[in-house]
């Protein structure tokens, strides 16, 4: 068995099933959530939501940026957020950490995950994707 690296620990594994994001997607303007997957999202030990964003332009903390939460749902129409993060305006991968558990006291029964970007200010437009990855 070969020796691993930092460059491979640092991989993460993909399986389209669990996009949340497609990062080719068009970029975006204006706060939007995505569609959502239908996930037990409450029966999982522990995963994780993998945010790939690119460089954005115009970031000023709290006053113009993007925040891309992670929300789930018991009936598909109402949402809760359970993660999320906020990118200063550089390209880079974040893990957003998420439990079973830990989506189960944010929302009963959840049974339904997506993301959502939502803008605050005037931040330049979004490129992002995300999905999910069991731990």
């Amino acid at each position: 068995m070969p020796r691993s690296t930092i460059a491979n620990r640092r991989s993460h594994q993909f399986d389209k099933n669990l996009e949340l994001r497609d990062y080719t997607a068009a970029a975006i303007s204006a706060t939007t959530a995505g569609s959502a997957i239908a996930l037990d999202a409450t029966k999982l030990v522990n995963y994780k939501c993998v945010v790939d964003v690119a460089a954005y332009s115009s970031y000023s903390a709290g006053t113009a940026q993007w925040t891309i939460s992670v929300e789930a749902s018991a009936d598909n129409s109402t949402f809760a957020p359970v993660g999320s993060i906020t990118p200063a305006g550089t390209a880079g991968k974040f893990d957003i950490p998420l439990s079973g558990e830990w989506v189960q006291d944010l929302v009963a029964s959840a049974a339904y995950i997506r993301v959502r970007a939502v803008k605050t200010g005037s931040p330049g437009n979004l490129t992002y994707g995300a999905f999910l990855q069991p731990c």
